[in-house]
């Protein structure tokens, strides 16, 4: 699996999770529905992990085989007698519609971060093919590379079912929209070049279908690209705002809380970190770093203080925090410099993906500081 796909897969799966938490918190009724939608989740997951990158990962614990075998819960257990009419199931409550709409939104998003890189693709293209389109540079024999992504087929399916859902997500429904709109328009002109790559047609004509689309082409992959990222954030910003309401449900002091404002503050100082640029001005993303300093002192503060001592994964993640604080200062002080900031950038990128993998096992290995 690449090792940029990783924290984003992780947060993909991490949103389902906290998605099923959320929808049994606020109805325990819900719970047996829940569970069979979340073993329905796992399996799904499995299958796209090994279809995509043909990878080890964990089967359903034999609870959830068992929930997967029986009749989901909205099923009856027995035949009706003949001549009955069979009871209909209740309609889906709300939180359920927009669970599931969540969940499949998640998907797309999953599906997008493994597959379909379409601003470094982008930025490939240009530098394998920009300058021979503009200039008329003879090409190899086999050069002309037109994309890394032969089509969305795949992921404007998803996206349109899961558009058509029951159920309103204000915050994500708009963008997922404008997304659906951006990728049937890039899709047709993906194709063909995809054919005119494979059938090698670019010797035949001396590359003038490539050059003829080379315009159209480049504005509906920026289009898509922005439409993409504006979803991408949508789903997020939707994230922060549940885990901040779930922050607000915690006592002052509860580790969970610490380690959720942590968490919180991190994020928020990643999507500062993503909108720097050659010449920013970096006081906002240091304003935010030095909000996670202070969360992450607070939450190592938690930790020494509690008895039985905190897991160790959990202390862990504290000390990565505090590396990503200081890769992304030395980024701040670079861009300050107009000095290369890439290899601090890295190590900022690098312990990030760190500080997710860490928070996993915290929550996994020690149940005080888990929110529900």
């Amino acid at each position: 699996m690449p090792e940029a796909a990783r924290p984003n897969i992780r947060q993909g799966i991490g949103t389902l999770r906290e998605s099923f938490r959320d929808a049994v918190s606020r109805n325990t009724a819900a719970r047996p529905t829940v569970a069979y939608q979340c073993a329905q989740a796992h399996e799904a997951v499995r299958k796209s992990m090994v279809d995509a990158f043909k990878c080890d990962f964990p089967a359903p614990p034999p609870a959830s085989q068992a929930l997967l075998q029986a009749a989901p819960p909205a099923a009856s257990a027995q035949a009706p007698a003949r001549g009955a009419v069979p009871a209909t199931p209740p309609p889906p409550s709300p939180e359920m519609q927009e669970l599931a709409k969540v969940n499949a939104y998640t998907e797309v998003q999953n599906h997008l971060v493994r597959s379909h890189p379409l601003e470094r693709q982008l930025a490939e293209y240009r530098r394998d093919n920009e300058r021979v389109l503009k200039l008329g540079t003879k090409l190899g024999a086999n050069a002309w590379y037109h994309f890394g992504i032969a089509d969305f087929d795949g992921v404007i399916d998803e996206l349109d079912k899961a558009t058509a859902l029951p159920g309103t997500i204000p915050e994500v429904d708009s963008q997922a929209t404008r997304l659906l709109a951006a990728l049937r328009e890039l899709n047709p002109v993906l194709k063909a070049l995809t054919r005119y790559q494979t059938t090698r047609e670019f010797k035949e004509d001396g590359y003038k279908f490539a050059r003829e689309q080379h315009p159209i082409l480049v504005p509906k992959v920026e289009a898509a690209a922005k439409a993409m990222d504006a979803y991408g954030t949508a789903l997020f910003e939707r994230e922060l705002a549940r885990d901040e309401r779930r922050m607000a449900s915690l006592a002052e002091d509860a580790p969970a809380r610490r380690l959720l404002a942590t968490s919180l503050a991190l994020r928020r100082a990643v999507q500062r970190f993503e909108a720097l640029a050659p010449r920013s001005d970096t006081a906002p993303f240091l304003a935010a770093l030095s909000d996670v300093s202070t969360a992450n002192r607070q939450l190592g503060a938690t930790f020494d203080g509690m008895n039985p001592k905190a897991n160790s994964s959990c202390t862990g993640y504290a000390d990565t925090v505090a590396s990503v604080i200081g890769h992304g200062r030395d980024v701040a002080r670079d861009i300050k410099a107009k000095a290369d900031p890439s290899q601090p950038a890295r190590l900022f990128n690098d312990a990030y993906n760190r500080s997710v993998r860490d928070l996993e096992s915290c929550q996994r290995y020690e149940n005080r500081v888990r929110p529900s």
